[in-house]
């Protein structure tokens, strides 16, 4: 059953699909740059996804581009010494990204055209990344004079380290997908024909697999961005045992001896 946000004016469009749901920022006169009320809208729009069935979000924007960064003419943006900007990240942009990436549903960025400054690192947040080849990523945060946010820090010297990310960030280098993907920092750089196509059946593979090994997956790949050796040992194994405790356990150990596909429901014992 599909349900979708028709509004046009909406911040983030809506569909929900089964187990997956897509949340389009919908901002395309300003190549979808986000506000706080987008901002807001999106982290709502997770938030529902802990109680209303999701297991998979795919993250995109409206006609051709991810998004821009976050609107600089919005608000008081412009005006640093009234515009609160700590307050305006803590409450929503930093929050939208804690919150990708502290859930137990999984989500994939699906980019096109421009993913740049904050629209950037929220694309990076997600657990996997696919994007155009003719899309670019952008730190744009130091060509306005700004210093980056979002988790780009994070994210990007994790993946590719201090030195590289710092050159980077200091140039606001615009980062073509395939480079992106050469270097780790996304997942693939497909054709435009393709990307789509390829991010359903990645989404569906992974919301009608074993759902709860691959919750158990991330939580043990968050605590190992975090964390010591000694602490992800322990996260891996406290999760194997809720991953033993599952039909989809059962079926899979059966589906390997008896040499035969194995059929999911991802779902715990009861």
């Amino acid at each position: 059953m599909s349900t979708a946000t028709v509004e046009k004016e909406a911040p983030v469009l809506v569909e929900k699909n089964g187990y997956i749901k897509t949340i389009t920022i919908n901002n395309p006169k300003a190549k979808n740059a986000i506000t706080k009320d987008h901002a807001l809208s999106m982290l709502d729009e997770l938030g529902k996804c802990r109680t209303d069935g999701t297991r998979v979000v795919i993250l995109t924007g409206v006609e051709g581009n991810f998004s821009t960064g976050a609107q600089v003419s919005a608000g008081d943006m412009t005006n640093p010494a009234e515009y609160d900007v700590t307050n305006v990240l803590r409450i929503s942009y930093t929050n939208v990204v804690r919150e990708i990436r502290n859930s137990n549903y999984l989500v994939i960025s699906k980019v096109r055209g421009y993913a740049a400054g904050v629209g950037a690192n929220i694309a990076l947040s997600a657990d996997m990344v696919y994007a155009a080849d003719n899309a670019i990523f952008s730190q744009i945060f130091t060509n306005i004079g700004l210093s980056v946010d979002g988790g780009g820090a994070f994210f990007l010297a994790k993946t590719i380290g201090y030195h590289k990310a710092f050159e980077l960030l200091v140039n606001a280098t615009k980062l073509p997908a395939p480079e992106a993907a050469q270097m780790g920092i996304i997942n693939h750089a497909l054709p435009e024909a393709d990307l789509d196509n390829r991010v359903q059946e990645m989404a569906e593979k992974l919301a009608n697999g074993p759902f709860v090994a691959f919750q158990s997956t991330k939580a043990n790949l968050r605590e190992a961005m975090r964390g010591t050796l000694e602490s992800t040992l322990e996260e891996e194994s406290r999760n194997q045992a809720v991953s033993l405790k599952t039909q989809d356990s059962i079926e899979g150990m059966m589906a390997f001896i008896q040499k035969r596909k194995p059929n999911w429901t991802g779902t715990k014992l009861p």
